[in-house]
């Protein structure tokens, strides 16, 4: 015959009972604790910050002086990363004029022009120099991310888009997308327009655009906390190997007809001086495809600084 439990026992199961009941609630929402993240981008030249009302110093292979005229690019696919080296998504905050979320990806635009000075022609005042977002809370040692939009969100009409995807200056109707990365100086005029390249079919007509070069940056950084650090983006290093003097190649003689002295990389196959502009931005390159060739480097444009 079983023997009934002792009192003493009956009270140690229902105590247990109780305390699984109470930790499961606690356990399940400490899994849901997230923080804020605050990710801050900053212009530079080496250790000098930038503006679009000074003038850039030794710049490129001949050490020419410039102005500012544009500083912008789109970023995506952004986490943080864990002391495993797991890369954790940032949920970014609700979408405004300068972020958005969709099925098809997130993405934030990091302006970092005023629309003053040599910026006029085509800047606005509004300026955002922040990724904000959240993610689970943790311990995190690094930062990784993407320049560039992802495919669902970059073919679409700019005219019905959603902000900051409809600007008017980032649209690059010719290759059907976005200009993923726009940096521009003045006196002299040397641009700097990174974008998908190689791109086949007609968003607008319901077709799939495949792209042979996407032309996507992607960063990574070891080493990052975004409470003491921000991302510098250095102007000086993504032209150290360019002569601003110089032309584009073939897409240069565009400038060259209706009389404008500029040289540049508009990302496209045969432009000579795309080479040294994608080598600092760590994308493969080859004169005859463009990008998507067989070397690549690590990005040199890109590197943690104090905040």
């Amino acid at each position: 015959m079983d023997r009934l439990p002792s009192r003493t026992a009956c009270a140690l199961l229902a105590a247990a009972s109780l305390s699984l009941l109470a930790a499961g609630p606690a356990a399940a929402h400490t899994k849901h604790v997230t923080k804020r993240v605050d990710l801050k981008f900053a212009a530079v030249a080496g250790n000098q910050s930038v503006s679009c009302g000074t003038a850039i110093p030794g710049l490129g292979t001949t050490n020419q002086s410039a102005r500012l005229a544009d500083l912008r690019f789109y970023v995506s696919n952004v986490s943080l990363i864990r002391s495993d080296g797991k890369a954790v998504p940032i949920k970014l905050a609700s979408n405004s004029s300068f972020r958005v979320t969709r099925r098809a990806g997130a993405v934030t635009l990091i302006d970092l022009e005023n629309g003053a000075g040599a910026c006029a022609a085509e800047g606005t005042k509004a300026t955002n120099a922040h990724v904000r977002g959240t993610v689970p809370a943790g311990r995190y040692r690094g930062l990784s991310y993407k320049v560039g939009v992802p495919d669902g969100l970059n073919h679409s009409d700019v005219a019905s888009a959603p902000a900051p995807l409809n600007l008017a200056a980032m649209d690059w109707s010719w290759q059907a997308g976005r200009k993923f990365l726009k940096i521009e100086t003045a006196d002299p005029t040397f641009m700097v327009h990174l974008g998908s390249t190689g791109c086949t079919g007609n968003p607008a007509t319901g077709k799939t655009v495949d792209c042979t070069s996407p032309n996507r940056v992607a960063v990574r950084l070891a080493s990052f906390d975004p409470s003491r650090q921000q991302v510098a983006v250095d102007v000086k290093a993504l032209l150290a190997g360019s002569d601003l003097s110089a032309g584009m190649g073939p897409m240069g003689g565009m400038a060259t007809a209706a009389g404008m002295d500029m040289s540049g990389c508009m990302s496209g196959p045969g432009e000579t001086g795309c080479a040294p502009v994608f080598q600092a931005l760590g994308i493969g390159w080859s004169d005859s495809s463009g990008g998507g060739a067989a070397w690549a480097s690590k990005q040199k444009v890109f590197r943690a600084i104090a905040r």
